[in-house]
């Protein structure tokens, strides 16, 4: 009974290795990339004037999406930066809007 279930157990585990394997792959593969921007930022400490090479250095891409409301000038549009190596990062007042957002939509449903 008890090597029935240890063999099964054993089997699970074997079966869950390539899985695990997969995500500590992602995970260095993530610290490398944070590193490499880590040595970026150490580069340009004290930014003096924001030039062309700087932005270039720094941003991969900048993604403009369509205001919410067409022909409005002041309605809100979404502005994605990607950073190179880190892609792109929601800042502390963005993360707080976002609960907001989400915790009103619950609200309403």
């Amino acid at each position: 009974m008890l090597s029935v279930d240890y063999n099964n157990e054993q089997k699970e585990l074997e079966a869950t290795i390539p899985d695990l394997q997969k995500e500590i792959d992602t995970l260095k593969n993530e610290c490398t990339n944070v590193q490499k921007f880590l040595d970026i930022v150490r580069k340009y400490v004290c930014v003096q004037e924001l030039t062309p090479e700087v932005l270039r250095t720094f941003i991969s891409k900048i993604v403009v999406h369509e205001r919410e409301k067409k022909h409005s000038q002041t309605s809100p549009q979404q502005i994605d930066i990607y950073f190179r190596y880190i892609e792109t990062f929601a800042l502390p007042g963005e993360i707080n809007q976002a609960e907001e957002k989400t915790h009103d939509e619950r609200r309403t449903a």
